[in-house]
């Protein structure tokens, strides 16, 4: 099973009101802290991409076969049954953001690890292979 059907059998999660977010906020210290995002998130991966050596290519090769292996769909039909905007993780739901970011988060910290080498096209392949191996892991934490 998929994220789209683990979504069309699940009720909708509410989110958190105005005053538990206010709560939230002043429960929290003082410090100055860099919030970890979504986008954040995505700029790690990508950078480390690049580092590694993946060209534009690779990013849209590892994006897609993360898209694939966590949430079980092609990129383009998640964002269209969704009724999200295309290229707006921000409109898609919100266990969908969240698995993104987990599978975004668990292939950066192995892509770190791992050798890159070779010509370019080895290169891109190596890359989108260890994002798909960790995208494999990420699914089965979630519940579809």
């Amino acid at each position: 099973m998929g994220f789209l059907s683990w979504l069309a059998n699940n009720p909708k999660e509410e989110a958190p009101t105005e005053l538990q977010l206010s709560l939230w906020e002043e429960s929290q210290p003082s410090r100055k802290r860099r919030r970890v995002d979504g986008v954040t998130v995505r700029n790690n991966f990508t950078q480390t991409i690049k580092d590694k050596g993946g060209d534009a290519g690779c990013y849209q090769d590892s994006t897609e076969a993360l898209t694939q292996e966590v949430l079980g769909c092609e990129t383009r039909k998640l964002y269209k049954e969704t009724g999200a905007k295309r290229g707006d993780r921000s409109t898609l739901p919100e266990r969908a953001q969240e698995a993104l970011m987990t599978g975004e988060i668990v292939a950066t910290h192995d892509l770190k690890r791992k050798p890159i080498s070779g010509t370019q096209q080895q290169r891109n392949e190596q890359i989108v292979t260890s994002v798909s191996d960790s995208a494999k892991r990420t699914r089965k934490l979630f519940p579809w």
